[in-house]
């Protein structure tokens, strides 16, 4: 749902960064970079990234600032500043395993490709070189923004789902925010025939594979405190937890919040997934990490730059809201 690119140092000298008659590539990539993709730097090149930014004519520095301070990051132990240093495209290949697009100055573009448009693509890996003139073309970013905004289908297993709409952006988040009127529910119903939700099973199950801890928090309607559904959803938490290590090992925190039918009238009638600032607004909520087979499902995944979803936590919370709330 989000593609993983880099660039290297000739980048910021590509002639068409620095027109400033031609706006056009900026505002794609800052753009992209935002709502679509993460940054992948070398081990502390984060410092030197905004150096390069300042060398962009005035006019285009903001918005490459503001897209460094919204965007996903992240620096790995290996060096790549100058693609130059590859003898060919075939060589730079293999920076596939670190990221999939590679966007740098047409001139080196060139060199490597051997082709005027400096764009190639490994047909094995998918991996993409683009020059700065042509970065708008990159495939797996468009394939971000498909993803971003198309249904999931009925055909679509949860292991599928998860792969391709969430798993990159968990990838690169530290906190998961779920807002779902009926997931609480689904867990207590399963709970009554002696089962664990697939939904939740599932969700911790993929979230462990990662290897990060999280914060997570979820707000459901789960009835009034210490009913017997309040019960049902604590315990089946708990012993969800307790009966596979892995599970526990990736949470940093859990919090659990009941919200009563007010709040999702007024604040939250859509359920949401949220990965730190990316909203996905998904239609039948956690049920399309559920058992096959799924329902179709709308979805739209999108940078939260008004910070809504922050603003729907924060009213959960609330007296006039929360029902009861743990965290672990």
């Amino acid at each position: 749902m989000i593609s993983e690119f880099s660039l290297d140092k000739d980048f910021f000298s590509s002639g068409v960064l620095n027109n400033e008659s031609i706006s056009l590539a900026h505002d794609y990539l800052t753009s992209a970079w935002v709502d679509l993709g993460v940054l992948i730097l070398p081990q502390g090149g984060s410092d030197e990234f905004l150096e390069l930014i300042d060398n962009l004519p005035i006019k285009f520095r903001q918005r490459w600032v503001e897209a460094f301070e919204y965007g996903k990051k992240a620096e790995v132990s290996r060096g790549w500043w100058e693609f130059s240093n590859y003898a060919n495209f075939e060589s730079l290949c293999e920076l596939n395993s670190l990221f999939k697009i590679a966007f740098t100055d047409e001139d080196v573009g060139y060199l490597l490709s051997g082709d005027e448009t400096s764009k190639r693509t490994c047909l094995k890996t998918g991996f993409e070189m683009l020059g700065a003139g042509v970065c708008s073309e990159s495939s797996h970013i468009s394939n971000s923004q498909r993803l971003s905004q198309s249904d999931i289908l009925e055909c679509d297993t949860a292991e599928q789902v998860w792969r391709a709409r969430f798993e990159p952006l968990a990838r690169f988040s530290k906190k998961i925010t779920i807002i779902d009127r009926y997931f609480f529910d689904a867990i207590w119903r399963a709970a009554k025939d002696k089962k664990v939700d697939a939904g939740l099973v599932n969700f911790f199950t993929f979230l462990a594979r990662l290897g990060k801890k999280y914060n997570v928090k979820i707000i459901s309607h789960g009835g009034e405190r210490h009913s017997d559904f309040h019960c049902a959803v604590s315990v089946a938490f708990s012993t969800l937890l307790r009966s596979n290590q892995k599970f526990s090992l990736a949470l940093e925190s859990l919090t659990l919040i009941s919200a009563n039918e007010d709040f999702f009238k007024k604040e939250s009638h859509d359920r949401f997934i949220g990965f730190d600032r990316h909203v996905c607004q998904v239609g039948n909520g956690m049920r399309v990490l559920g058992a096959t087979p799924l329902p179709r499902s709308t979805f739209l995944a999108k940078f939260d730059r008004h910070g809504e979803l922050a603003n729907r936590e924060s009213s959960a919370s609330k007296s006039a809201y929360k029902l009861w709330s743990e965290t672990d």
